[in-house]
């Protein structure tokens, strides 16, 4: 299974902020970092906010942290987050001998268990602290 791009930004977004956990982390910062594009980050950033892992401040010194502890952040509820669930979108024209809602079912409980076993390791299993 290949992730999306957004759903790597993420999580490299949430571990940065992981390491860095007594102050407001910057998105510039993020993105230099891992040199990714700033404004794909903050759109993912947006995202996280809204889904309530990282609470964001405005304004000159503002920034954002993790609005929970690293240890309750799941990969599982992460790839939940930005991950479609169903991987057959619109069925093709379908022959009186098919079924393909069966087949669309069989890949979304496929999907739902890895994302599952991901929620195993949280955040804080994946730095290394000194």
């Amino acid at each position: 299974m290949k992730m999306t791009r957004s759903t790597d930004y993420a999580i490299r977004v949430l571990l940065f902020t992981t390491l860095h956990p007594t102050r407001l982390v910057q998105i510039q910062e993020v993105a230099d970092y891992y040199d990714i594009s700033k404004n794909h980050l903050m759109k993912i950033v947006h995202a996280l906010s809204r889904f309530g892992l990282i609470t964001s401040y405005q304004g000159r010194n503002g920034g954002f942290k993790l609005a929970k502890d690293p240890s309750e952040i799941t990969l599982g509820e992460i790839v939940q987050l930005f991950e479609k669930v169903s991987y057959l979108e619109s069925f093709p024209e379908i022959h009186e001998d098919e079924n393909l809602e069966n087949m669309k079912e069989a890949f979304d409980y496929a999907f739902l268990q890895f994302s599952e076993a991901l929620k195993a390791y949280s955040l804080q299993d994946l730095i290394h602290v000194n």
